[in-house]
């Protein structure tokens, strides 16, 4: 791969990362209860950057999957100690969004 092409993708991740820790800072702080990021930010991106964050998986939970498609849910608990939801698609399919659980609401 030549140097421009590898250059522009660190650059992507950088503000990709940058815009996904803002989106959990805003669920932490309760400024959102619920962030569609799209189509186009991937599941493991959202885990890695929230665990960047502090957040822990929920062990009550088991990574959830619908058995049709790649589509998955996560559960992971903030520092906190916010119950949030990760709803993803590992293809195509339902967009990635975070949302508090239910139970915070």
């Amino acid at each position: 791969m030549n140097k421009f092409i590898k250059t522009d993708i660190e650059q992507a991740l950088i503000l990709l990362k940058t815009a996904i820790n803002n989106a959990l800072c805003d669920i932490e702080n309760g400024t959102e209860s619920e962030i569609i990021l799209g189509y186009h930010v991937p599941f493991s991106l959202v885990v890695e950057c929230a665990e960047g964050r502090g957040w822990v998986r929920d062990t009550y939970y088991d990574l959830d999957t619908n058995g049709f498609e790649c589509d998955c849910w996560y559960h992971m608990i903030t520092p906190d100690n916010k119950s949030v939801e990760i709803w993803s698609c590992l293809f195509k399919g339902q967009e990635t969004r975070i949302r508090l659980n239910n139970e915070n609401n």
